[in-house]
């Protein structure tokens, strides 16, 4: 299935969130085979897009997360993509992630960072750091004005996006930021 069949599939913003990931993955010019981590699942969007485009995808969030964007059934959404084989789930915390070192080639966080609380922010990127393998890549994708605005209209406390950059815990990333169609995209590649 096409991605825009799996949009006309899908009640959302699946389309617009498939835009800006196709920014990200031309610049990262993933392997088939990569490993990837999608943090956050939601209603599995950003995992569906990733499974769409070849990927197998581990995603997760952690099991007590109550919040509004958290617990959806992105099973079901994925059954409706036709992608649900290639897309696993795992509940974690990402300040604690359970894998081994070096495991990905690329993690996503779309849409995630700035509802993270900020004091364990620092720890998230220090867990991304570990788990990625040297030349990996993490991707944060966080909400443009225009997005939050809009957000704010069904979701008042809905936070302000974050500067990923503000938590790097050192050096040995290479920035480079892009403008999606609804979120601004900050790609972190780890030295090797």
């Amino acid at each position: 299935m096409t991605i825009e069949e799996i949009a006309q599939k899908l009640d959302g913003p699946f389309a617009m969130i498939a835009a800006d990931g196709a920014l990200a993955l031309a610049e990262l010019d993933l392997a088939a085979d990569a490993s990837v981590l999608d943090v956050g699942t939601g209603a599995g969007s950003f995992a569906i897009f990733l499974a769409a485009r070849g990927f197998d995808v581990l995603t997760g969030e952690p099991a007590t997360d109550t919040t509004h964007y958290a617990g959806k059934d992105w099973a079901a959404n994925a059954e409706k993509a036709g992608v649900a084989d290639r897309i696993r789930f795992e509940a974690f915390d990402a300040s604690r992630m359970p894998f081994e070192t070096g495991r990905f080639d690329a993690i996503f966080f779309f849409g995630v960072l700035h509802h993270i609380d900020e004091s364990v922010r620092g720890a998230v990127f220090r867990e991304v750091q570990r788990t990625l393998k040297d030349g990996g890549a993490v991707v944060f994708f966080e909400p443009r004005r225009e997005t939050l605005e809009k957000l704010w209209t069904t979701d008042p406390g809905h936070p302000e996006a974050a500067d990923p950059s503000a938590y790097l815990p050192d050096a040995a990333f290479a920035e480079t930021r892009l403008q999606g169609a609804m979120m601004d995209i900050f790609i972190y590649r780890k030295a090797g």
